[in-house]
């Protein structure tokens, strides 16, 4: 076999990646049901070869298929390879102005989880925070058809789950209200 051809698996975690990018390693080796030795062998091929990219977002790699995804892009992918950061951005999008307590309670999450997720939103200025009184609320800043474009095609079954309340958010928007 060439240098340049890829065995049936490699290109299995390939499609894998180009399917559910943003995955981080673990959850790659998870999904695949790859031994994360055998599944370092495939990416480093990937990365050799230019097929695949990764960015790296705090203690994680994050990858990506090559020259399809920009950076902003990236990053957002990678915090929606996080199911406790879909549920919490799309609520904020349903239910503007959530606080903490709202969150914790309706998503199943701890005080200090809610914390850390939303910092992470924060500095790609996807949420802001405001101070109401003795509560925060929480907004969503971000470009919400992009997000949902992100969702539908990357977590499917997140989308369906929020699909008539997204609706009626874009036709919220459409009538400027």
């Amino acid at each position: 076999m060439g240098s340049n051809e890829l065995n049936e698996r490699t290109k299995r975690v390939l499609n894998f990646i180009r399917e559910n990018p943003g995955l981080s390693f673990n959850e790659l080796s998870r999904r695949l049901g790859l031994a994360k030795g055998d599944l370092q062998y495939h990416i480093q091929r990937l990365e050799k070869q230019g097929l695949v990219t990764s960015k790296r977002s705090g203690l994680r790699k994050h990858y990506f298929p090559r020259g399809i995804f920009d950076e902003r892009e990236k990053d957002i992918l990678s915090l929606l390879s996080s199911e406790n950061v879909r549920g919490i951005i799309m609520y904020i999008i349903a239910n503007p102005g959530a606080t903490q307590k709202e969150l914790c309670s309706k998503l199943g999450l701890s005080p200090p989880t809610v914390n850390y997720y939303i910092g992470n939103l924060k500095e790609l200025n996807l949420v802001r925070s405001i101070k109401d009184g003795k509560f925060v609320k929480y907004y969503f800043t971000g470009d919400v058809e992009l997000f949902v474009k992100l969702i539908q095609n990357y977590h499917p079954s997140l989308f369906e789950r929020w699909a008539d309340r997204i609706v009626d958010i874009f036709m919220n928007l459409e009538e400027g209200v």
